[in-house]
C-alpha cells in the first residue's frame, strides 16, 4: 500500500512538473488592452488637461531564464486618446493624441505545476506621443490657430497578472499594469508659444486575452 502510494505521489510530480515554464521557453500573449489614465496636471491658461480612455489589441512576449524568472516586452498598436479640459475649462475638447507604450519587465513566477499561474512584473517604460491635434474648439477659446506637442515619457511599470491553462499550449491571460508617465504638454497659438503644463498621466492598464507556450 505504501510502495503504491509513493508511485502515485511520484506519478503526479512528474505530471505537474509538465506545466511549469522552462529555461529559454518563450510565451506569448495577444488580447484587448484597455489604458485608463489616471490624469492630473498642472493649471493651465486657467484651468487644467485629463486624458480619455482608449482600448487597442495588446501583445506581450516573454522569455523564461528559468522556471520562476522571465523577461517580458509589452507592446500594443498605437492608443488614441481624447485630451479634455478639466476644472475652468471643463467641457472643452482640447484635442487628441496617440502613443506607445514598449515596456520591458521582469518577471517572478512562484508556483510549479500549477494549471493557475499567478505572476507580477517590474518593469521599465518608454512612451512617445505623435500625430497630437488641436480642436477648433481650442482655436475658438484662444483666439486662433493652435497646435499642440507632448514630450517623450520614462517611468516605472508595476505588474500583476495570471495565466489559466487550456491546454498544453494555450492559456487564458488577465493582467494589469499600473505605469508611471509624466510629460509637458507645449500649447501654441499662431504659431507662437502660449502656455506650457506638466501632466501626469499614471494609466492602470488591464489586459485581457489567451497566451501561447512554445
Amino acid at each position: 500500500m505504501r510502495k503504491s502510494l509513493v508511485l502515485a505521489a511520484a506519478t503526479l510530480l512528474c505530471t505537474a512538473s509538465t506545466f511549469a515554464h522552462e529555461q529559454n521557453e518563450l510565451f506569448f500573449r495577444v488580447g484587448a488592452a484597455s489604458v485608463q489614465p489616471d490624469a492630473s496636471s498642472g493649471a493651465v491658461l486657467g484651468g487644467g488637461v485629463d486624458v480619455e480612455n482608449e482600448t487597442n489589441l495588446g501583445f506581450t512576449g516573454t522569455w523564461f531564464i528559468n522556471k520562476h524568472w522571465g523577461v517580458e516586452v509589452l507592446a500594443a498598436l498605437p492608443f488614441e486618446h481624447d485630451i479634455v479640459g478639466s476644472g475652468a475649462l471643463k467641457g472643452v475638447d482640447i484635442g487628441s493624441t496617440k502613443h506607445l507604450p514598449p515596456t520591458i519587465s521582469v518577471q517572478y513566477y512562484p508556483l510549479e505545476g500549477e494549471s493557475f499561474q499567478p505572476y507580477v512584473g517590474l518593469g521599465l517604460n518608454y512612451t512617445s506621443f505623435f500625430d497630437t491635434k488641436t480642436t477648433k474648439t481650442l482655436d475658438t477659446a484662444l483666439n486662433g490657430k493652435t497646435s499642440l506637442s507632448l514630450d517623450y515619457s520614462t517611468g516605472i511599470a508595476y505588474q500583476l497578472g495570471a495565466d489559466f491553462k487550456v491546454s498544453d499550449n494555450v492559456y487564458i491571460n488577465a493582467a494589469i499594469w499600473k505605469i508611471d508617465i509624466e510629460t509637458t504638454a507645449d500649447i501654441n497659438v499662431n504659431g507662437k508659444h502660449a502656455a506650457s503644463v506638466d501632466v501626469s498621466i499614471d494609466p492602470a492598464v488591464f489586459m485581457l486575452g489567451v497566451g501561447f507556450k512554445y
